[in-house]
C-alpha cells in the first residue's frame, strides 16, 4: 500500500536506523527534467510521519546545490560526535564531484555553506555508485566512469585508496555493494561483469561474467546472512532476469529469477529477512521475490501496484523494515508499506493552495476511507519472529523454543568465511518426569515461605564443588547475616577483629 509520496524526480536515501524520527533524503536526479523544465538542484530531507493522513510528506530541511545527483547515500558516520548527530549524507554528481553534507545543519536551516562538510573531485566522470561499509561507517566506496573505484576514509578523506588495478576494459561502474558478513569484501558491477575485491590484498579475487548470454549487469546485492551469495540483475531487455550466485561455485548461477518483462534497474535485499528481495525495472513493475525458494523461475511473493513509468531505484527503510521506497521517472518518490490496511485520503496541500482565492469560499472536502491495493505476504516476515518463547501444555508438558545462532565454518574460493546459520529449536519436556527439578522447586518454595535464606545459601555452598560458585553463594549469604557489612569485609580478606573495620561494620548495622 502506498502511504506517502514526494513530487520529485529524485534519488533518495533513508536515514540510518539509529536516527529518530525516520527521515528520507531526496536529491534531484541528474539527467532528468520535470514538466516545468526547471534546472534547479535541491537536496531535501523529508519527515516520514505515517501518523498524518494523506500522501504528502513535510520538508524538514532543504538546500540548493550546484549539481544534480546520480546517487545519494546516508551513513551513520560521526553520530557519536556533537556536530554530526544525524550522520552524513554523501552525494555523487557529474564531473567527479562528491559532496558530503551534515544533515543536522540542513534540518536546522543553517544554510548551504554550513551544511557542506567537504567535497572532493578525485573521479573523472559522474559518480553513479556509493556505499558505506556495514562494519566501519567511516569507510565509503564510490564508483564512476572508466572503472574508477575509490575507498574513502571519512576521518581523513584527502587520500582515498583503490581496491586494486582498474578492471579492463574500462567501463562505467554501475553499482557498489559491501559484503554483509565480511568487512573487507566489496563487489562492483560493470556492463559485462561483476568484480569482487579483497581490500586486504588490494586485488580482485573473482570475476562473475555472463559472457555466454546478453546479460548486462546493472546492480548487485549481497545475501544478508550467507557471505558467499549475491544477486546480479540484468538491465538488458532481452535478458531481464536476476541471477543468484554462490562464489564457491561461480561457474554458473544457483538459480535464475525470471518474471520481469524488461530490464531490471534496482535490487534491495531485506537485511532483517533474507527471504524478501525487491526488484524494479523497465516494465514498470516492483516485484518481491523469495530468492531462497526452490520454485522454478523464482517465487514471486507479491507485487506492488505502480504507475506507468519506470522505477529506477528501490530501497528498504533501515529502522522500519515494513517500509520501502521507490523512485520513478514520472516525477514521484513513493513509500510503500508491506502491511495491509486502509488510508485516510485528504486533499493534497498543493491542490488546496492552488484553489485558495479571496472570491472563492473553500469547502471542506468530505472525509472518506479508501481501501487501496496492497501486497499480501504468504508468510509473516522474520522480523516478527520471537527470539525465545515458552508455553505450558495440558498434562505438565512445557514447550520451549529458541533461535540459536551457530557459526559454521565453510570453505569458499574467497577465503575461509564464517557463515552464520540460524537453527530454530523446539523443546517439549514433561515437567513431572524431572523429580530433581520438582524437588528443587519445592525446596525453594519452602525457603521463601519460611525465610530460611541463610541456610539455603549454606546448603548451596556445601553441595557446590567449584570455588568460584562457593564464593558467590557466600556473598549472597552475607546479605542475610546479622552484620552484613562485617561479613562482606571478612569475605574481602580484611580481619573482622580489626578495630577500625569493626567500628565501620557496627556503624552500618
Amino acid at each position: 500500500m502506498r502511504i506517502k509520496e514526494i513530487g520529485r524526480t529524485a534519488t533518495v536515501a533513508w536515514s540510518p536506523a539509529a536516527v529518530h524520527p525516520v527521515y528520507l533524503a531526496a536529491g534531484t536526479a541528474a539527467q532528468q527534467l520535470d514538466a516545468t523544465f526547471s534546472t534547479t538542484s535541491l537536496l531535501e530531507i523529508y519527515d516520514l510521519n505515517v501518523q498524518e493522513p494523506g500522501l504528502d510528506m513535510v520538508v524538514k530541511g532543504s538546500i540548493e546545490t550546484d549539481y544534480r545527483f546520480h546517487k545519494v547515500a546516508w551513513g551513520g558516520f560521526g553520530m557519536n560526535r556533537q556536530d554530526t548527530p544525524s550522520g552524513v549524507i554523501v552525494g555523487g554528481c557529474d564531473k567527479g564531484h562528491m559532496f558530503v553534507y551534515n544533515p543536522a545543519r540542513i534540518l536546522d536551516g543553517s544554510g548551504k555553506d554550513a551544511a557542506l562538510l567537504f567535497y572532493k573531485d578525485k573521479h573523472t566522470g559522474p559518480i553513479s555508485a556509493l556505499g558505506f561499509n556495514v562494519f566501519q561507517e567511516n569507510l565509503l566506496a564510490s564508483g564512476a566512469s572508466e572503472s574508477e573505484i575509490l575507498i574513502w576514509d571519512l576521518n581523513d578523506p584527502s587520500n582515498p585508496m583503490t581496491p586494486g588495478s582498474k578492471a579492463q576494459p574500462f567501463d562505467d561502474v554501475t553499482c557498489i555493494a559491501w559484503n554483509c558478513q565480511v568487512q573487507h569484501i566489496l563487489a562492483s558491477t560493470f556492463a559485462t561483469k561483476c568484480v569482487v575485491w579483497d581490500l586486504r590484498k588490494t586485488e580482485p579475487i573473482i570475476k562473475v561474467s555472463g559472457s555466454t548470454t546478453r546479460m548486462r549487469c546493472k546492480v548487485v546485492a549481497w545475501h544478508p546472512n550467507v557471505a558467499t551469495q549475491m544477486c546480479l540483475a540484468s538491465e538488458d531487455d532481452h535478458t531481464p532476469f536476476i541471477q543468484l550466485w554462490d562464489l564457491r561455485f561461480a561457474t554458473s548461477p544457483l538459480k535464475t529469477l525470471e518474471n520481469h518483462q524488461s530490464g531490471v534497474l534496482s535490487l534491495a535485499w531485506c537485511p532483517q529477512d533474507p527471504d524478501l528481495l525487491f526488484s524494479c525495472g523497465k516494465d514498470c513493475r516492483i516485484i518481491c521475490w523469495n530468492p531462497n525458494s526452490n520454485t522454478a523461475g523464482g517465487e514471486v511473493v507479491c507485487e506492488i501496484p505502480t504507475s506507468n513509468q519506470w522505477s529506477f531505484e528501490v530501497a528498504w527503510c533501515p529502522r522500519n523494515p515494513t517500509l520501502i521506497s521507490s523512485s520513478s521517472f514520472d516525477g514521484y518518490v513513493s513509500v510503500y508499506s508491506l502491511m495491509s490496511g486502509v488510508q485516510q485520503v485528504q486533499p493534497s496541500a498543493k491542490i488546496t493552495e492552488a484553489f485558495m482565492d479571496d472570491n472563492y469560499k473553500w469547502q471542506q472536502a468530505p472525509e472518506f476511507t479508501q481501501t487501496t491495493s496492497t501486497c499480501y505476504l504468504a508468510k509473516p516476515p522474520k522480523w516478527f519472529r520471537k527470539p525465545v518463547g515458552a508455553s505450558f501444555a495440558f498434562g505438565g508438558k512445557l514447550v520451549t523454543f529458541n533461535n540459536i545462532r551457530k557459526q559454521q565454518q565453510q570453505s569458499a574460493q574467497v577465503n575461509q568465511i564464517n557463515v552464520e546459520v540460524v537453527l530454530p529449536l523446539v523443546y517439549v519436556s514433561q515437567v513431572v518426569t524431572e523429580p530433581d527439578l520438582v524437588q528443587k522447586a519445592e525446596l525453594l518454595e519452602n525457603v521463601l515461605a519460611n525465610g530460611q535464606f541463610g541456610e539455603f545459601c549454606q546448603s548451596k555452598i556445601d553441595c557446590t564443588p567449584f570455588l568460584q560458585q562457593q564464593q558467590i553463594w557466600r556473598f549472597l549469604q552475607a546479605h542475610f547475616d546479622i552484620s552484613p557489612k562485617v561479613k562482606f569485609l571478612s569475605l574481602l580478606g580484611h580481619d573482622s577483629s580489626d578495630t577500625e573495620f569493626s567500628e565501620i561494620g557496627r556503624a552500618h548495622v
